[in-house]
């Protein structure tokens, strides 16, 4: 019995036996698998390209690779899983269903879950069109559908996820910028009218024009008093009136002179109009430099509303989730006559390897 067994094992009956099994398996046995397929791209929303016509959004669509291949991890991932089961209960989908990869997971366990989900899609990118395929398949082709459909509409949200927060990112540190320029601004600006409202003073520059022009007049009157009394002096006694009058006239004007000057500058007094040029000055550069920075940043935050209008993306659907008529899988010729070859194989390398050992043993 023992040697008829062994040599069964060693018969390439054994190879027939097995591929009947899994002809009667895949035939009869196995759950039905449907596939439903979609295909999708992305484009931007800033375009006027007519979306009717299907070259203009290949295009489009290539230049989105980065955002399709995000997409497509994202289809595979858990989260994904997670949303189909949280929305269409996609577990009770497979369980109960006869399928041999089905009988090696235990659906309650998250990875063996997740594996098994992964392989009942199938998503692929196209770097021809740019365009990204996504086939399902379930036990019905109803249900197919349903996690087809499913998967689109939170690839459309994934999408319009990611756009959006690279554009709010941009617009929220472009206005935190312009109003930290705005904050500066109005500082600056207080500044100066404190100074203005302190000081009794529009500009000390302008002040300081009207201060020298009142002096210079004063130095003109000093000297054409001074050249009155060197006339008079050349016929008149000194102590007649109308000499005393000239000087006691000139005298007046140098003290004049010398109380003007003193509003100009001094080393007895801080606030004189030279120190307060020098603030002013620095206050109007502050001033300036503060307004250019806004300029700036309002500049910077326009083109950053522009940039991020461009980089708002949508998810386009080309072609719809199908409902499908006939099962996909399994595919019982393809899969037996692949059994059938890698017995084959196998067997070939076995008895090749035992007639090895039988000639050693010889």
């Amino acid at each position: 019995m023992k040697k008829k067994i062994i040599k069964f094992i060693t018969s390439f009956k054994i190879i027939i036996v097995l591929s009947l099994i899994s002809l009667i398996y895949f035939a009869f046995i196995a759950s039905s698998r449907y596939e439903s397929t979609a295909i999708i791209g992305v484009k931007s929303t800033s375009t006027t390209t007519d979306t009717s016509s299907l070259i203009p959004i290949i295009g489009l669509t290539s230049s989105s690779k980065e955002d399709l291949m995000y997409l497509k991890e994202y289809i595979n991932s858990y989260d994904m899983l997670a949303i189909l089961q949280k929305d269409i209960n996609i577990k009770a989908m497979y369980e109960g269903k006869i399928d041999y990869e089905l009988f090696l997971k235990n659906l309650d366990v998250k990875e063996d879950f997740l594996k098994y989900y992964q392989s009942r899609i199938k998503v692929v990118y196209d770097d021809i069109t740019g365009l990204l395929s996504i086939k399902i398949n379930a036990f019905s082709p109803e249900d197919s559908k349903k996690i087809a459909d499913t998967i689109l509409k939170e690839s459309e949200n994934f999408i319009n996820e990611i756009s959006h927060k690279i554009a709010r990112e941009q617009m929220s540190f472009a206005k935190e910028e312009l109003e930290k320029a705005s904050l500066e601004l109005s500082k600056a600006q207080d500044e100066i009218t404190v100074f203005q409202n302190n000081n009794a003073l529009i500009d000390p520059t302008n002040q300081t024009k009207t201060q020298l022009e009142i002096a210079s007049k004063i130095e003109n009157k000093i000297i054409e008093k001074e050249v009155e009394l060197s006339s008079l002096s050349s016929y008149l006694n000194s102590n007649t009136p109308q000499i005393q009058a000239i000087k006691s006239e000139i005298n007046s004007l140098k003290y004049q002179l010398d109380n003007e000057k003193s509003k100009l500058t001094s080393k007895e007094h801080k606030n004189k109009l030279n120190t307060l040029i020098f603030e002013f000055s620095n206050l109007t550069f502050k001033l300036k430099f503060a307004e250019d920075a806004y300029k700036i940043a309002l500049n910077s935050y326009q083109n950053s509303k522009l940039e991020a209008s461009k980089k708002l993306k949508q998810l386009i659907i080309i072609s719809k989730p199908n409902i499908s008529d006939i099962p996909t899988y399994p595919n019982t010729i393809y899969n037996t006559l692949s059994i059938l070859f890698i017995l084959s194989l196998i067997f070939g390398i076995f008895k090749f390897s035992l007639s090895i050992l039988e000639e050693h043993k010889c």
